[in-house]
């Protein structure tokens, strides 16, 4: 069986974090899919806070 586990170690300060990471096997979504609708999301809203985003035009 696959380990689709991991753990990395963030320092921060005096205070050590260990975030453990589990992705689900069954889960229809590749990471290349998650991460690419997380980035197209993030782009959204950063153009629509600076006002560059282009105004939708009735029809």
């Amino acid at each position: 069986m696959e380990n689709n586990n991991s753990v990395s170690e963030y320092k921060i300060g005096h205070t050590t974090y260990l975030v453990k990471t589990t992705f689900n096997p069954a889960f229809r979504e590749s990471l290349s899919d998650i991460l690419k609708r997380l980035i197209a999301r993030d782009c959204e809203n950063l153009l629509g806070e600076t006002g560059q985003e282009t105004e939708k035009q009735a029809v």
